[in-house]
């Protein structure tokens, strides 16, 4: 049998079906092994932002996009609706026992865990600042927001998935990341599902793009990634079957897309400020 005939009976055959579905279970394999890996880490690059108000405090998910402590999220998380007006104060939080953070937090909070022999867990507190655009707290009248962690050792960080302004299909599968909430200390959970993207919306923000799947209430400012990569933050959730914050809804999310040139030019300051680094 020559080579050619070989390569035709491959094709006519269920070989082929077989060759593909390996291929696809191996790319699966991969995927979810870059997810582990990034659930895993501790410190992890997934962060809580918090802003805080007269009496009410605001929270967000949060991911850290650069080793000097940038960390984006939605900017929202800013304006604390009991004040009715924004807020400048801002502390980040990481989760896990983070043994080896970048630099010294402002406060620690430690859970113990009795029911699985004592184990500790811990949340560390740190102060940050939003890095205003301008004069606007919002990148390019969007919903999202750059802040920045204290220095210290280069911070852990995800990467962009493009560093120009990637192009999504209907049906992409993207993971969104984000721990749990209703804000409970000493709560490990952290959750990376799937979300189908399906369409866009027009909000007061701009368009941003439409996904379904299950997300947990709290998860604006949540990292959406495509192959284990920064594309996406969170803004909104469309809920559609829950009855109290306990449940996990299905529904509709809304998210702004990002990429690599966007944020680099929301973090580098600008030449007026370095002129006056006061300012």
């Amino acid at each position: 049998m020559s080579l050619c005939s070989s390569i035709i009976d491959l094709l006519r055959g269920k070989r082929v079906i077989a060759l593909v579905f390996a291929i696809q279970q191996a790319g699966a394999q991969n995927h979810l092994s870059i997810l582990e890996k990034l659930a895993g880490a501790d410190p992890a690059p997934f962060v809580i932002v918090e802003g805080s108000g007269e009496d009410t405090k605001g929270r967000a998910q949060g991911v850290i996009i650069s080793p000097k402590g940038h960390v984006l999220s939605v900017g929202h998380i800013a304006w604390i609706d009991a004040d009715k007006s924004f807020t400048d104060k801002f502390r980040i939080s990481f989760r896990g026992t983070s043994k080896d953070l970048p630099a010294k937090p402002s406060h620690i909070h430690k859970a113990v865990f009795t029911d699985k022999e004592d184990a500790n867990f811990f949340e560390h507190y740190f102060p940050a600042k939003l890095l205003k655009q301008g004069e606007s707290r919002f990148i390019k009248k969007s919903d999202l927001a750059v802040f920045q962690l204290p220095a210290g050792k280069p911070y852990p960080k995800i990467n962009f998935f493009s560093k120009e302004k990637p192009v999504l299909s209907s049906g992409d599968i993207l993971y969104l990341c984000h721990f749990t909430f209703p804000h409970k200390a000493g709560n490990p959970s952290f959750l990376m599902n799937p979300v189908e993207v399906i369409g866009v919306t027009k909000t007061s923000s701009g368009l941003q793009y439409l996904a379904k799947g299950f997300y947990r209430i709290g998860s604006s400012g949540g990292a959406v990634l495509k192959n284990g990569k920064l594309i996406g933050i969170q803004s909104a959730a469309y809920t559609i079957n829950t009855k109290e914050n306990t449940e996990l809804p299905h529904g509709l999310i809304s998210f702004e897309l990002v990429w690599g040139d966007l944020i680099e030019k929301a973090i580098t300051p600008s030449p007026k400020t370095q002129a006056n680094p006061s300012k």
